[in-house]
């Protein structure tokens, strides 16, 4: 099997290239941080993390600039042959854009670190509509978000809830839709842990976080009264029902 091609560490040629940087470096956060790498008008300006293991030293392999994202994390990163670029202050001051890509709840924490910095921030769908008092979906409200200082982006089923339904009802098809969210209940390495098997766990909580951020994105015809966790660590389904 052919290896693939390495994405280049700055690929941004726009007069106007934005300087982002990625706060955690999971699931979430190295995907950003690719994605930014292929856009003309954009530069990864580093990743940050508190971590040591295969991700950062992935990361690290691949010519990132890797960041300490507390100071108790430098020394585990060099320790394993990491090199440190500096600390995530560092990375705020060279950064236009920080994406927060940090476990949830520790997002509400970084914020006034971001804003004392004066750095635009991007959080995502684990954090609440609360905390940034925006939720982003680009085809139903991209408009809103600009001049803001920060939004945060929804969660992949809201995102794709949100896409559905208002292209529905933009076409002028739609007048309500009631749908069940069938998705999966934990990342595959962590299903040993707290994966569920042969059985499904219906949600304790009406109206689902889909439903209210949903509306938080200006799709206000949909409700999903629950979620239902079933045996899958790799997919989701949606079931809508207009």
């Amino acid at each position: 099997m052919t290896a693939a091609a390495p994405i280049p560490h700055q690929k941004g040629t726009h007069m106007n290239t934005i300087r982002v940087g990625v706060n955690g470096y999971g699931v979430i956060g190295k995907r950003v941080a690719d994605a930014v790498r292929l856009q003309n008008d954009m530069v990864l300006a580093g990743v940050a993390d508190i971590v040591d293991d295969y991700r950062l030293q992935v990361a690290a392999r691949a010519g990132l600039p890797v960041y300490a994202a507390t100071p108790q994390a430098e020394g585990p990163m060099r320790a394993v042959g990491i090199t440190v670029a500096g600390s995530l202050a560092e990375l705020l001051a060279q950064s236009d854009v920080v994406v927060d890509c940090t476990p949830k709840k520790a997002a509400a924490v970084n914020k006034g670190m971001y804003e004392a910095a004066g750095v635009k921030a991007i959080f995502h769908g684990g954090e609440s509509h609360a905390l940034t008092g925006h939720s982003f979906v680009a085809q139903a409200n991209y408009a809103s978000a600009l001049g803001r200082s920060s939004t945060r982006v929804v969660s992949c089923n809201t995102t794709s809830i949100v896409r559905t339904l208002g292209a529905l009802r933009t076409a002028g098809l739609l007048k309500r839709a009631r749908g069940t969210l069938i998705r999966r209940a934990s990342d595959p390495w962590e299903a040993h842990a707290d994966g569920i098997v042969n059985t499904v766990v219906p949600e304790k909580v009406i109206p689902s976080h889909q439903q209210l951020c949903s509306k938080s994105s200006r799709c206000r015809d949909l409700d999903v009264p629950g979620g239902v966790p079933p045996g899958l660590v790799s997919e989701h389904r949606i079931q809508d029902r207009q």
